[in-house]
């Protein structure tokens, strides 16, 4: 088994969240709920759609909540025209490759957002496994898609890394037993450490970063060649 890095995509690979807020407030709307941001942080980010329709559209019959996330997926889809890599990532990932460290992508998002924002960014061919939401039995907070990600790229899960931005996100990776890295970004930085997140940075150029790698990756354990 390998180290490896495990990353959320939105708000963590690319700065997506203001997309999915404008698409959730257009589909919301017409339903009489007025989000405000406040309440897409809290309520919002990190969590399954099934249960964000539950708590903003129980007035709603529960038989066209599914319809209705699926048509905020297509309404964020099409806002998707323009968008950049977090900073640092890139580094980031050339550091791994360097290394022959493989990464993934674990993502509440369903496989269509996944595909469309990774080949957005030009970066889809680099990781090695996309675990998408609509693709796992029980998505984040619960461990099982993290799991399903380090099986996925025979990942050591004592010697693999995740970075998320959300408290849902840290929860999920720290129950799959992985130490997780926090993005620093619309969640306040107490949220992600109550959760379990072992360092916070602000983005991947941190200088705090790399040595949190090679202690939790501990490298020196990896085989020459592996």
């Amino acid at each position: 088994m390998t180290p490896a890095l495990l990353f959320d995509m939105d708000g963590t690979l690319v700065d997506t969240e203001h997309l999915h807020f404008v698409a959730f407030q257009t589909i919301l709307a017409p339903h009489g709920v007025e989000l405000s941001w406040a309440d897409y942080r809290r309520f919002i980010m990190g969590h399954p759609n099934h249960a964000i329709a539950a708590r903003f559209l129980p007035h709603v019959p529960q038989g066209r909540h599914a319809g209705l996330m699926d048509d905020k997926e297509a309404h964020y889809r099409s806002l998707v025209t323009d968008v950049s890599p977090a900073e640092g990532l890139m580094a980031l990932l050339d550091w791994a490759d360097r290394r022959a460290i493989p990464y993934a992508v674990v993502t509440n998002a369903p496989r269509a957002n996944a595909e469309l924002v990774l080949e957005a960014l030009k970066i889809r061919s680099r990781f090695k496994a996309v675990v998408a939401g609509d693709e796992v039995a029980d998505p984040k907070p619960h461990p099982g898609p993290y799991r399903t990600a380090a099986a996925a790229i025979g990942a050591d899960p004592d010697r693999t890394v995740a970075f998320e931005d959300s408290g849902s996100g840290v929860a999920s990776a720290v129950a799959a037993g992985l130490a997780v890295v926090g993005i620093a970004g619309p969640l306040d930085e107490s949220g992600l450490k109550g959760r379990g997140a072992a360092l916070l940075v602000e983005d991947y150029r941190d200088p705090m970063l790399l040595g949190f790698l090679n202690r939790h990756l501990r490298l020196d354990e990896t085989p020459a060649g592996a």
